[in-house]
C-alpha cells in the first residue's frame, strides 16, 4: 500500500468514515489513518436518531441491538416514571459493532486504511499536507481531522477554540435475563441530581450501558453519581463488564472549521450536543458535509475549503448554542420540566420528536409564541443559576 492519496482521514469513528465512504464512492484516493486496530471498543450510549438512521445512505440494521419505545424518567434518583411511544425513539447499538460497520462500507466503496498509525504532528506544505505517524509519513492534497476529543489534528491547525470541556463516566454492565427482557425496549434517564448533567441507562442485546456526564469541574464526583444512579434504577445487576471515563467537547460559538488545506468534524471539531452530550448525529452529518466539501475541492468546483465552515456554521451550529440555551434553563428547574413531562400529554410529545430527530432545540424558542421575546433573558437567567448550583455543587 502506498502512502500517498488524494485525501487522509484521521480517525475511523463514524465522522470518518462517512467522509471516507463519501470520498471514495466519489471516485477519491482516501487513506483512513486509524490509530487503534479494530474492532476496538469506544465508551458510548449508542442511542441513534430515527432521523439519523434514515439519512445514512445504507442500511445499518445489522448492527441495531434494540428499539426503545419507553423513557422511565427519575428526578434525583426517585419520583420515578415511565412514558411510552407507539413509535421507535431511539435506535441502540454498540460502537465497536457500528463503527466496524460503517468502516467496511467505506472500504467497499474504496477507501483504503492502516491500523495502529497513531498521528503524531502534520505540516501543511505547498502542494498538500504531510502527517506524521509513530511509523513513518504520509501525503495528501487535504487532510480531514476526524481523532476524537484529544485530535492531534484540529491542536496542530489552531482549530480548538471555543471549546467546553464536558465529562463522561460509562460502565457495560450485565444484568438478570428477566431484567433486559423486562427493559429491553425502555431507556432510564436521571435528571436534577447532578448540575449540569444527568444519567443513563440504554439497553443492549446482552446487557446495559449505564452512564453520567457532566462539566468538567465537577468530574471527581461523576464515578460516585454513576453508582448511586445505578443502585437506584431497580435493575438487578451481576457484574461489571468495564467502566470508563471520556472527554466531552462542545463548540461554544461558531468559528473555523478548516484552515487552509485541513478541516476537522466529529468530536475533533467540538461538534456534540451540549445537553445530551450525544454526538454520533453530529459526527455522522459533519462527516459528510466534510466529504463533500472536499470532493468539490478536489474536482474544482470550489478554490478552497470554506464552504465547508460556513456549513458547519450555518447548519449545525445554531442547534448546538440553542442546545446550550435549553440546557441552561432545563438545569435551572429540572424538578419543573420533570412533572411537565410526566403531567402534560403535549410536552411528552415534544420531547418524544426531539428523541426521534423530528423536531429541534431551535423549535423550542418558537414554541413559545408571542412569549418568544423573553426567551434571550430566560435563557441569562437560567445560566448564571446554572453556575451558582456548578459552583456550589459538593456531591
Amino acid at each position: 500500500m502506498h502512502n500517498d492519496a488524494d485525501v487522509i482521514v484521521a480517525g475511523a469513528g463514524p465522522a470518518g468514515t462517512m467522509a471516507a465512504f463519501e470520498l471514495a464512492r466519489g471516485g477519491a484516493d482516501v487513506l483512513i489513518l486509524e490509530k487503534s486496530g479494530f474492532p476496538r471498543y469506544k465508551v458510548c450510549g449508542g442511542g441513534l436518531t430515527r432521523k439519523i438512521v434514515d439519512e445514512i445512505p445504507f442500511d445499518i440494521t445489522p448492527v441495531i441491538e434494540r428499539e426503545i419505545f419507553s423513557v422511565q424518567f427519575s428526578y434525583r434518583y426517585t419520583n420515578q416514571f415511565t412514558r411510552t411511544s407507539p413509535e421507535v425513539l431511539i435506535f441502540c447499538t454498540m460502537r465497536e459493532d457500528l463503527d466496524l460497520f460503517l468502516l467496511n462500507q467505506a472500504i467497499a466503496s474504496g477507501a483504503r486504511i492502516l491500523f495502529n498509525e497513531h498521528i503524531t504532528d502534520l505540516h501543511q506544505e505547498k502542494e498538500g499536507v504531510r502527517i506524521h505517524t509513530r511509523n513513518g509519513s504520509f501525503k495528501s492534497r487535504v487532510v480531514i481531522g476526524v481523532d476524537g476529543a484529544s485530535s492531534v489534528v484540529a491542536n496542530r491547525c489552531g482549530l480548538r477554540k471555543y471549546l467546553m470541556p464536558g465529562m463522561a463516566w460509562e460502565a457495560e454492565m450485565d444484568a438478570k435475563a428477566e431484567d433486559l427482557q423486562q427493559f429491553g425496549n425502555t431507556v432510564f434517564l436521571d435528571w436534577g441530581t447532578f448540575p449540569g448533567g444527568y444519567g443513563w441507562i440504554f439497553p443492549k442485546r446482552d446487557h446495559f450501558s449505564v452512564g453520567v456526564g457532566g462539566p468538567a469541574s465537577l468530574s471527581r464526583h461523576l464515578k460516585q453519581y454513576n453508582q448511586h444512579f445505578i443502585e437506584s434504577s431497580g435493575i438487578r445487576f451481576t457484574g461489571i463488564r468495564s467502566m470508563k471515563s471520556w472527554p466531552i467537547p462542545v463548540k461554544s460559538r461558531k468559528g473555523d472549521f478548516h484552515s487552509g488545506l485541513v478541516l476537522v468534524a466529529g468530536d475533533a471539531a467540538g461538534l456534540t450536543d451540549p445537553l445530551t452530550g450525544e454526538g454520533i448525529s453530529y459526527a455522522i452529518r459533519s462527516g459528510s458535509l466534510a466529504g463533500h466539501a472536499v470532493l468539490s475541492f478536489l474536482q474544482g468546483s470550489s478554490n478552497s475549503l470554506a464552504n465547508y465552515s460556513e456549513a458547519i456554521n450555518q447548519g449545525m451550529m445554531p442547534e448546538i448554542l440553542e442546545a446550550r440555551h435549553v440546557k441552561a434553563i432545563f438545569n435551572a428547574v429540572p424538578g419543573t420540566i420533570h412533572k411537565a413531562v410526566q403531567k402534560k400529554d403535549r410536552v411528552w410529545r415534544a420531547f418524544g420528536k426531539i428523541l426521534k430527530g423530528e423536531r429541534t432545540y431551535l423549535d423550542i424558542k418558537r414554541g413559545f409564541g408571542k412569549w418568544k421575546f423573553l426567551w434571550g433573558a430566560a435563557c441569562w437567567l437560567s445560566g448564571l443559576i446554572y453556575q451558582y448550583r456548578v459552583r456550589g455543587f459538593r456531591g
